[in-house]
């Protein structure tokens, strides 16, 4: 077989593979390719990926100095929402100060 015969949309591939990876891999992967990339390789690796230009660079600094996370955490501690009872528990809080100043 010829190299010509393994004509491979390396494009379509690599888009299909960041797909699956995690929120960390994704900006380790597009930290990789950025450093692959040379001078430019943030700009072209965000518009390649539609992802900011910041997550590409955070992810180029986790790979130089070889930021280890804890194991099987994607997000960082504290991160998202909060949970509902803990805002209506602060809310009831809040009115029940407001009622009792007034008074």
């Amino acid at each position: 077989m010829k190299k010509s015969d393994f004509n491979y949309a390396i494009a379509n591939h690599e888009k299909f593979f960041y797909s699956h990876l995690s929120e960390r891999d994704k900006r380790l992967y597009a930290g990789l390719e950025a450093m692959k990339a040379g001078y430019y390789g943030v700009e072209e690796v965000s518009k390649k990926y539609g992802i900011h230009k910041h997550t590409v660079r955070r992810g180029k600094k986790e790979l130089l100095l070889e930021i280890v996370p804890e194991a099987k955490k994607v997000r960082q501690k504290g991160g998202g929402r909060k949970k509902t009872a803990l805002k209506s528990n602060r809310w009831s809080q809040l009115l029940s100060a407001t009622n009792h100043h007034n008074t």
